[in-house]
């Protein structure tokens, strides 16, 4: 039962928020005892986990403005700091152009001389959702980042974005990242050699992007976009391609009917009153009605009103009189333009302009992986789309990897007002098992489509972290919250469940903060801090404890004595545990507010434990956090007697790793 919260959202806020322990503390629990067994894990399919791979240290990176200042333009490498924060978090994979802000990216206007660049449109969050993103925040392109990688020794993959964006301008990437400069055209599209335009951007060989991501949460209604509003309707479109009315009447996006100009796709224009006035669609292709196949079903014909009144479309305005209210169409790029007085009539200055069209055909990721993999059949492409609902409609249709965006929704309050530090934690831990067992159940779906393991498709988790957000009385998460220890807490246990399901890569939401003047401003709720500095956070510390497990498959663990706790939904001790020839490596979190956990850890056999030792990423406080100012959580090393089996004390809400040396 919650208790009313006893600190008002402004104390919460504070960066020195003081933790509040439980007023009944329980006792002390009983030793928790965890065998590593000589067997591998099994996973939920039956098969077991595979070997973990250093790409488990990936980040999720957002390409507006030099990738939100880690990027040096003026030096042309990482901005001060960053390589070294970058090493120390082992970075291993950066996945570009990051998320919701690059839905609508588009690479080719990323590349060449910066001063030339084109603008760019919003996805959201980096600026207003279908905003103009202009050239001088463009400098961070895909050369760039493949600079920005190199540089400290990280891999890149790329999401390609779905929306207004077609199968043939992704192969076009594929072949501009990865096909030699040989003077021989290797796009199947033909037209420009995109290799070729590397080389002269200064990058004669190419990168060898190997990990690519069709489109990202598409489940989602703020992320639909010109897709259907029924999510069964949308899933097929988004493996299939397809056609989708585009009306006034959408609930998400009111503009849909609006006419736009450029890259900006949120200020709906209205008439200038000039001659030739020429406007887009917010989405591309236009179809028409006898563009009908037995696919699509009948397509409508567009529904153009001025002022309210319905004007004409005509395949030319070459052949219309002055007077004539008509307009016309290019299907291909949405356009849509009205006469010169002469050849149509011109909308009257400050006329209200709307359209009602049918999107179509758009590509859908079957389009898409065919044409990628057409310049380069090397290459895995993930599905953005990480849900069983496309696990299920794909049925047994072959595909390489499901992108997995695993999020739990944390709200800042309640009806009772503002949730204290303890209701945070307890909120947070509840949830923190979700993740797990979203990934179990997806592992299990897909292997009932695909029998023979060899076939089956990789799971990644190209993002993964929490979503903060306001409570029913509008209470918000205190400032940097994802930075706290409660959330490395969290973060961990979710890795610990990505490593026991048999997840290739994981990709952490997000590599760093932006900048900001002000230092109690800046983002630490990330791997990395803000610029300057770009500081290592808790987050980092408590996730790259995993780091000597690289190189080994987990094994099977035997686990007593894990309590429940009391009023809670979760146990206390959560662990991942790898053998390899030089011993014992045991990724283990406390969940446990305030109670510290003695455990027995078990090799189960095996050459003599040699020596032993524990390091625990924690504080004191479980709202603690590293920023410019303190570093309160650091990593802490203690040495463990050792024997046949080894005995541990984890603080309690800490990340530890045990490992066991033979």
């Amino acid at each position: 039962m919650r208790r009313r919260a006893a600190v008002t959202a402004a104390v919460l806020v504070a960066a020195g928020l003081t933790q509040m322990q439980a007023a009944d503390a329980q006792p002390r629990a009983g030793r928790v005892e965890i065998r590593v067994d000589r067997g591998p894990l099994i996973m939920a399919d039956g098969v077991p986990a595979p070997v973990i791979g250093p790409e488990i240290f990936g980040a999720n990176a957002r390409w507006i403005d030099d990738e939100l200042g880690a990027w040096d333009p003026v030096t042309r490498g990482p901005a001060a700091g960053f390589a070294d924060a970058a090493a120390a978090a082992k970075l291993e994979l950066i996945r570009y152009p990051g998320g919701t802000v690059a839905n609508f990216f588009d690479f080719k206007k990323a590349i060449g001389p910066v001063a030339q660049r084109g603008c760019q449109t919003s996805g959201g969050f980096a600026a207003v959702r279908f905003g103009n993103l202009p050239g001088p925040r463009n400098g961070f392109g895909p050369d760039e980042e493949e600079a920005l990688a190199t540089q400290i020794g990280a891999k890149t993959m790329v999401m390609v974005p779905s929306i207004n964006q077609t199968a043939a301008d992704a192969a076009d990437y594929v072949e501009y990242m990865n096909s030699p400069s040989d003077g021989a055209a290797t796009n199947p599209n033909g037209g420009t050699d995109w290799a070729e335009v590397r080389a002269a951007n200064g990058h004669p060989a190419p990168y060898g992007i190997t990990k690519w991501e069709y489109g990202n949460e598409p489940f989602l209604d703020g992320q639909r976009y010109w897709r259907d509003e029924d999510l069964q309707t949308r899933v097929q479109q988004f493996i299939e391609g397809g056609w989708s009315r585009q009306t006034a009447a959408s609930a998400t996006y009111q503009n849909d009917d609006g006419l736009f100009s450029g890259c900006d796709l949120v200020n709906r224009k209205t008439s200038t009153g000039a001659a030739d006035q020429t406007y887009r669609t917010r989405y591309n292709p236009i179809a028409l009605p006898s563009d009908a196949t037995p696919e699509s079903g009948p397509i409508a014909e567009p529904v153009l009103t001025v002022n309210g009144l319905q004007w004409t479309r005509v395949n030319s305005l070459a052949t219309a009189g002055a007077t004539d209210q008509v307009y016309e169409i290019g299907q291909a790029d949405g356009a849509v333009r009205f006469g010169d007085g002469t050849h149509g009539a011109i909308p009257a200055k400050g006329a209200a302009l709307s359209i009602e069209y049918t999107t179509g055909r758009q590509d859908g990721f079957l389009d898409f992986v065919k044409a990628m993999k057409a310049v380069d059949p090397k290459i895995t492409v993930c599905s953005g789309w990480g849900k069983p609902e496309f696990v299920d409609a794909m049925g047994n249709r072959p595909y390489d990897c499901i992108g997995i965006h695993s999020y739990t929704d944390q709200a800042g309050g309640d009806a009772d007002g503002a949730y204290d530090s303890t209701e945070l934690y307890q909120q947070l831990m509840n949830a923190s098992d979700v993740p797990t067992r979203e990934l179990a159940e997806l592992r299990k779906r897909i292997a009932r489509n695909f029998p023979d393991p060899r076939r089956r498709p990789m799971l990644a988790v190209t993002e993964y972290g929490t979503i903060s957000q306001n409570g029913p009385t509008g209470v918000s998460t205190p400032n940097n919250f994802a930075a706290m220890q409660m959330h490395n807490v969290y973060e961990t246990t979710m890795l610990i469940g990505q490593l026991t399901n048999g997840v290739r890569l994981a990709i952490n939401s997000n590599l760093n903060g932006g900048p900001a003047a002000d230092p109690a401003k800046r983002d630490w709720g990330n791997i990395l801090g803000s610029p300057p500095g770009f500081g290592i956070t808790g987050r980092s510390m408590s996730l790259t404890l995993a780091a000597p497990m690289i190189g080994a498959a987990p094994r099977k663990m035997t686990t007593t004595g894990n309590p429940t706790l009391p009023g809670q939904d979760y146990t206390a001790v959560v662990a991942a545990a790898t053998r390899n020839a030089g011993g014992i490596q045991l990724l283990v979190v406390n969940r446990s507010l305030d109670q510290a956990m003695p455990i027995t850890v078990d090799p189960a056999g095996g050459p003599a434990v040699r020596s032993a030792r524990q390091t625990t990423v924690t504080d004191d406080d479980i709202t603690a956090y590293n920023n410019d100012r303190v570093q309160p959580v650091q990593p802490t090393m203690t040495t463990l007697r050792k024997g046949p089996k080894v005995e541990a004390e984890l603080p309690p809400h800490s990340v530890n790793l045990i490992e066991l040396d033979y």
